[in-house]
């Protein structure tokens, strides 16, 4: 038995390397929910764990052609997703680091210079913040700029701690990936400043 969903498997990747739609589906509909449960338990997020599936398969499916070369999927695929979810992990722990960065007072800057700085900054933010859904909008400002807990937010907006986290989540996911495009920006000014 064994070895026919073996020889199913390798059918079903070289139909895969060689473009097959309905081969992809079949693939994605068997796989999908191992590799969700995978990016939710190393993520602790529903929405980076949906995004990491849609990712994964993307990569598969682009690199398709090499796909009939692999003798056991699985592996391969735990192999794809761990250093997807690895590299996505990275990437935010550095765009933390580089607003952290970016936030701390840089010695040796003039305060006019920083002042410049820290309003474009804040000019930006402010712009993504407006963007946001209104409830994620509202909850954001009201931990960011009035400094509420989670709980207060809840109870002043008539909605459970869980929501807000959530909703807070969102917006901070969102407000990354908007923002980063300006980090290096932001970071070759301060750079040029130093000079």
């Amino acid at each position: 038995m064994a070895q026919n969903s073996n020889i199913d498997e390798k059918k079903l990747l070289l139909e895969l390397s060689q473009g097959s739609e309905p081969a992809f589906t079949n693939m994605y509909n068997q796989y999908k929910n191992n590799v969700y449960s995978t990016a939710l338990r190393i993520t602790k997020s529903k929405i980076q764990a949906e995004e990491a599936v849609q990712d994964i398969f993307l990569k598969i499916w682009q690199n398709r052609e090499n796909l009939a070369e692999v003798t056991h999927f699985e592996n391969y695929l735990y192999i794809i997703s761990r250093n997807h979810l690895f590299n996505s992990i990275k990437k935010i722990a550095r765009e933390t680091s580089q607003i952290t960065e970016f936030n701390q007072k840089e010695t040796g800057i003039i305060d006019t210079d920083s002042n410049i700085k820290d309003e474009q900054y804040n000019t930006i933010l402010n712009q993504i913040v407006e963007q946001l859904p209104p409830q994620q909008q509202k909850v954001y400002q009201m931990a960011k700029r009035d400094g509420l807990s989670h709980q207060k937010i809840g109870e002043d907006l008539g909605i459970s701690t869980e929501t807000v986290k959530k909703h807070m989540a969102q917006a901070l996911k969102f407000i990354r990936l908007k923002i980063s495009p300006y980090m290096n920006m932001f970071m070759s000014l301060l750079l040029f400043l130093k000079l």
